[in-house]
């Protein structure tokens, strides 16, 4: 297996509320404003169209590589794009609350967040500008370089795009697998854990039914596939350090249940130092990819993604 760390990867984050999700989708989710003199900040939080994304991939412009973002916030506001805490990009949405944006790939991580202020369209990206509300979106991008070489001569390996928030499922928008374990209708995407031993996993299901989840043979619980094909289980301090083999099964009343399972390794938390707050660590296998953030503050989150190359049954 081979580690790679990419240092002050995140600038900033939230420990993982597993327990506090509530089946909410990464979109409509808001953080507190960042304006300290504000004493309604969160009044005026709550009463805004919080700033999310609603698309976003991988395009090359003049030979460059770029991601192409777009989403929805207050009609009006000013959307400030920061990878890693570091400006990058600023737009204004429309009337109708729509902004969009093209930045360039720089290095071999991203992370990507949005920041909503009422900053006027030609106003600088001043940190600390006065008398400016700033209201964070919970969501992060992350844009992983895949190490392998090419694969083709002019076709670059694909990375990873990944969107996550806080106590939410790791949406992935582009694997660097091409694509995500399946057993028939029957899909499992990223499984996010924190340092407690807490647990999400999540995934999709072309049928209606309910997904029962065992760990190393052991049955940790069901959930029901919803409406969007969409299915998400979070257990608590359920899984300790070490190697297990995750299974779904998709219940749907007969005999030929679709199973899948996949090799899932929860690693221990990084080790706390003042010069890697907010650092991320990459584990890249052949058949998975574990991503570790530390979050300011302490603590650690982490994600993994698997290879279509798993073990069914």
């Amino acid at each position: 297996m081979k580690r790679t760390r990419i240092a002050g990867m995140i600038g900033g984050g939230l420990a993982l509320a597993l327990l506090m999700f509530a089946g909410a989708s990464l979109s409509g989710r808001l953080s507190a404003s960042d304006a300290e003199d504000d004493p309604d900040g969160e009044s005026v939080a709550a009463s805004l169209t919080p700033v999310t994304f609603t698309q976003v991939s991988e395009t090359r412009a003049n030979g460059q590589a770029m991601l192409r973002l777009s989403g929805v916030a207050e009609p009006g506001s000013t959307i400030a794009l920061q990878d890693r805490g570091e400006p990058i990009s600023q737009v204004r949405t429309t009337p109708q609350g729509v902004w969009s944006a093209m930045i360039d790939i720089s290095g071999p991580g991203m992370a990507v967040e949005a920041v909503m202020s009422d900053m006027g369209p030609t106003d600088p990206l001043e940190p600390e500008a006065a008398g400016v509300t700033r209201i964070r979106g919970v969501e992060t991008i992350f844009r992983i370089q895949n190490p392998a070489p090419m694969v083709g001569e002019n076709e670059p390996a694909r990375a990873l795009i990944m969107v996550g928030a806080p106590g939410a499922p790791t949406m992935i928008v582009s694997s660097p697998f091409g694509g995500l374990p399946a057993a028939g209708p029957l899909s499992i995407g990223a499984v996010d854990y924190d340092d407690a031993g807490g647990v999400i996993f999540s995934g999709l299901s072309e049928r209606a039914g309910r997904v029962r989840l065992y760990a190393s043979d052991a049955a940790i619980g069901e959930t029901r596939v919803g409406a969007d094909g969409r299915w998400t289980y979070i257990a608590s301090s359920v899984m300790p350090l070490g190697t297990y083999e995750v299974r779904a099964e998709l219940l749907l009343g007969d005999a030929d249940n679709p199973v899948l399972s996949v090799s899932f390794e929860r690693l221990p938390p990084l080790p706390a130092t003042d010069s890697d707050d907010g650092a991320l660590s990459v584990s890249f296998s052949d058949d998975r990819w574990q991503i570790r953030r530390s979050l300011v503050g302490g603590g650690t989150q982490s994600t993994v993604i698997f290879s279509p190359e798993r073990t069914s049954e």
